[in-house]
């Protein structure tokens, strides 16, 4: 999906890590984005972030290359021993090893190592939100390979091929965000904030956001009202808010 230039380009904001693996105590490399190194540049309606020079979302989980297991970043360390067995059992008695690319991850590269991490949660077992937020960074690098194979063109100029990747991909984005929206809803009934590092203003805006792109509507204004109402919300996130109400005003129309 990428030149030869845009992976060397991609390449100089990454680093490969090394690290021990809390399952199988082994060392194995990761690669890394560099701390400051690429500039945001905003994000999505959904809180997918973006930045200059790198889609630092295909980054962010480290998977163990001796025995599979595999987390986002900020959830890799946190195994307990029962879940160590669980993992032990269910993943890594399958898992029989990869090698660590030399350049950068594509997105195919990524996409499989978010359903192992997804896999990983399932099995430990995670909490439900965490497997949550792995359906909704599994949407973001669906929608990522959509903008990379179109990049300005029009979807019937495309060859056939490619044009079947990004219907896929369309079609992958979109469950993956039902899944994330039924995940969330799920935690929201067991979990209390902060959920996967996110506060409460954040995460019912991010209900809101879900409830409106799985076309519950009726939820997606509970959220956005929730948000509006609120005393601790910044202006920024209140504005977010209010461009999503208005759209949700004009679908309805």
């Amino acid at each position: 999906m990428q030149d030869n230039s845009a992976e060397l380009a991609e390449a100089s904001y990454i680093f490969d890590k090394r690290l021990e693996c809390p399952c199988c105590g082994k060392l194995f490399t990761s690669k890394v984005v560099k701390t400051g190194k690429a500039r945001f540049l905003g994000s999505d309606m959904d809180l997918r972030p973006r930045y200059s020079g790198i889609d630092t979302v295909k980054y962010d989980v480290y998977m163990c290359t001796k025995c599979g297991y595999a987390a986002v970043a900020r959830e890799f360390p946190n195994l307990n021993a029962k879940q160590k067995e669980a993992v032990k059992e269910e993943i890594s008695s399958k898992f029989h090893g990869v090698v660590e690319g030399d350049k950068i991850y594509t997105y195919d590269d990524a996409i499989v190592r978010y359903k192992m991490a997804l896999l990983v949660a399932i099995k430990k077992p995670s909490k439900v939100s965490e497997c949550a937020f792995l359906c909704l960074k599994l949407a973001w690098l669906h929608r990522s390979v959509q903008e990379t194979l179109l990049a300005d063109k029009e979807l019937d100029s495309l060859s056939p091929e490619v044009k079947r990747t990004v219907e896929n991909s369309n079609i992958e984005e979109k469950t993956y965000l039902r899944e994330a929206y039924e995940g969330f809803t799920d935690a929201l009934s067991k979990e209390y904030p902060p959920i996967c590092g996110m506060d409460e203003t954040t995460v019912n805006y991010l209900m809101s956001v879900l409830a409106y792109k799985n076309n519950d509507y009726e939820s997606a204004s509970k959220y956005g009202y929730s948000v509006l109402s609120s005393r601790t919300a910044s202006a920024k996130v209140k504005d977010k808010e209010r461009d999503l109400m208005d759209m949700l005003k004009s679908d309805k129309i």
